[in-house]
């Protein structure tokens, strides 16, 4: 409840401003990370991880005796660590292109630079505190609307394997859920999807809205978590148009990944 008081308090503060400085809302001034981004780089990251992520999950069955077509969920044991492979393989691939593409290369144009590290770290937590009380409402509001649908919602099966799991395990799955996934998704999601479709709907906005729902409907498994998720990935855009730089988007999806666990857990 405190960190949900703080985060009201900041959300509050955030709109005042941003009433009395309103260009700074419509991202009228924002880096440019001018690029050669086209859609075919897009597409050839994801179709690298999709084979690596798949690759991975045949090599952790066969080694842990699990049979793929049978057993039904896939263990998270063996999901965890093809997770972890096609994450690492698409960090690679998603960095390789940005060096390709981006005309001031990682650091300047794509935004993996460390220069105001103060203020981006400043900015990922008041932004994760201001982002909470919306993500938590719209978890309300889809738990209830599945409710009143008749649908049953579904939990994360990292989520639901945490209480069971060793300890050995579940350190695994806090890295997985709070470092790589972070950061695998913030360069692809922001860093490559946004900037593209940034070139090509003809500004900020538009291009943070479809990247949120391509973000959020590729989290389809939890429906109850799909306008939480769109909330918190226009966060995150918008984070990334306001400085140009990954270290603040990257730190509120780290945050709410580790919040997420830690009420689990608690």
């Amino acid at each position: 409840m405190a960190l949900l008081a703080a985060g009201l308090c900041v959300l509050v503060v955030w709109v005042f401003v941003r009433l009395l400085r309103p260009e700074k809302f419509l991202l009228r001034r924002v880096p440019g990370r001018p690029n050669g981004l086209h859609i075919l780089h897009v597409l050839t990251v994801y179709m690298i991880f999709w084979v690596a992520t798949n690759l991975a999950l045949s090599v952790a069955a066969a080694v842990q005796g699990v049979k793929l077509v049978e057993d039904k969920p896939v263990p998270v044991t063996v999901s965890l660590p093809a997770m972890f492979a096609g994450q690492l393989v698409m960090i690679i691939a998603v960095l390789t292109v940005a060096a390709m593409t981006f005309r001031h290369g990682l650091g300047r144009g794509f935004g993996l630079s460390g220069r105001h590290w103060i203020s981006d770290v400043g900015r990922g937590v008041a932004g994760y505190l201001a982002t909470l009380p919306l993500c938590i409402m719209m978890l309300f509001l889809a738990k209830f609307l599945l409710k009143w649908l008749h649908v049953e919602p579904s939990e994360h099966p990292y989520l639901e394997f945490l209480p069971s799991a060793t300890p050995m395990w579940r350190w695994l799955v806090f890295f997985g859920a709070v470092v790589l996934a972070p950061v695998a998704e913030e360069l692809f999601f922001r860093g490559l999807l946004q900037s593209l479709l940034r070139k090509h709907l003809g500004g900020p906005w538009p291009a943070i809205l479809a990247t949120s729902v391509i973000f959020a409907a590729a989290h389809y498994h939890q429906p109850q978590g799909i306008p939480s998720l769109f909330v918190l990935s226009v966060a995150l855009g918008y984070n990334y148009e306001r400085t140009g730089r990954l270290i603040s988007p990257i730190l509120i999806h780290v945050i709410f990944n580790a919040a997420m666990l830690w009420q689990k857990l608690g």
